[in-house]
């Protein structure tokens, strides 16, 4: 930030140095106005800082700050100047967005193993999750331009809109599970098969999508234009963007998960079958009534068409209530149905810097 600060401070400097200096020593070009087109690129540090999520563990929640929007731009433009002083510019640029990592570790959450009317015992599993996010964007920059007039070198400053037009956030996340024990009976009954030290051990890889709602930010920036002939000139910027997104909704597009026991050569529909056989022969007690067994009532999906549709899709809205999908605040929650979850902004505010060329019509 403190190297940022400097471009700009110098850049200012140079600005009115070379104002002075090209307005008495240049010749002024003839051609004052007229269209323009110009090409550039460059790079985008992060801007405002914004909370853009957290690290967890087991005993504490930190604060992840930052921007989304750093890394490489690509822009065009065209332009038209009404005297040497005044313009008006439309910009085009194309952003890809740097990678943006996040780590999730939990210990020691409970994992219930049985569903139906009786819950005979609950795991321990321990998850570690990285996220991997990417943004890239198509935005469009109208501005206004003031030159500091016609001359061979000639400072300007162009402020205006930033307006993204399409775009996604594309996060990829790898995940690991490891669970405590698996208990050897249910309702003092024995597992068939399973003995003491089995665990349950998997890894997930999952691909998901985020898209904005439409939004509007600022974009500044202050520049040189060297004019090398009368039609093409070569021009630096330092450019700054305040830009937030409101999310509109994240789908999952790739979910592979597998899973084995540690400890055990069996399967989880080997283990499925024993706590369901012993189930059935604890179910004569009386007062103890367990349901069927399926390992994907833990959650264990093993690719996308397995996940239903509220752990697939997220719609984000302004509240929560009992007219909402969300199993917080609904009782007649609908697992077949998108989850809805409180809505969130992005940041994309960044400070860069763009060299190009322009060409003069």
């Amino acid at each position: 930030m403190k190297t940022i600060k400097f471009l700009f401070l110098t850049l200012f400097i140079l600005c009115f140095c070379f104002t002075t200096q090209a307005q008495e020593k240049v010749e002024e070009t003839k051609k004052k106005s007229g269209f323009f087109v110009r090409v550039n690129g460059g790079y985008g540090f992060e801007g405002i800082d914004a909370v853009q999520g957290q690290d967890l563990t087991a005993t504490s929640a930190t604060n992840i700050y930052g921007s989304s929007a750093p890394g490489l731009n690509l822009g065009i433009g065209v332009g038209y100047m009404f005297n040497k002083f005044v313009g008006i510019d439309l910009g085009v640029y194309y952003t890809f967005g740097k990678e943006k990592f996040t780590e999730v570790v939990q210990e020691d959450l409970p994992l219930g193993l049985v569903g139906g009317s009786t819950e005979f015992t609950v795991l321990e599993a321990s998850i570690f999750q990285k996220y991997t996010n990417r943004t890239t964007q198509l935005r469009i920059t109208p501005a206004l331009i003031v030159r500091g007039g016609d001359g061979k070198i000639a400072p300007y400053a162009r402020v205006g809109l930033v307006i993204p037009v399409a775009g996604k956030t594309s996060t990829t996340v790898d995940g690991t599970l490891t669970t405590s024990e698996i208990p050897t009976n249910i309702g003092g009954i024995p597992i068939p098969g399973f003995d003491s030290g089995v665990s349950l051990v998997g890894t997930v890889d999952a691909e998901a999508e985020t898209s904005g709602s439409f939004s509007v930010g600022f974009d500044a920036s202050l520049g040189l234009d060297y004019r090398i002939t009368n039609t093409i000139s070569i021009f630096g910027e330092v450019n700054m963007t305040a830009l937030t997104i409101r999310s509109k909704e994240t789908n999952v597009s790739k979910y592979d998960g597998v899973y084995s026991l540690q400890g055990s050569p069996l399967s989880l529909e080997d283990l499925a079958d024993g706590i369901n056989t012993a189930a059935d022969l604890a179910n004569v007690i009386p007062g103890v009534n367990f349901g069927d067994f399926s390992y994907d009532a833990l959650g264990l999906y093993e690719n996308i068409d397995e996940v239903p549709a509220s752990e697939n899709q997220i719609i984000y809205v302004d509240e929560l209530n009992s007219e909402t999908n969300n199993p917080a605040y609904n009782s007649a929650f609908d697992e077949d149905q998108a989850m809805d979850e409180l809505v969130r902004r992005e940041n994309f505010s960044s400070i860069g810097i763009n060299i190009g060329l322009k060409f003069n019509f």
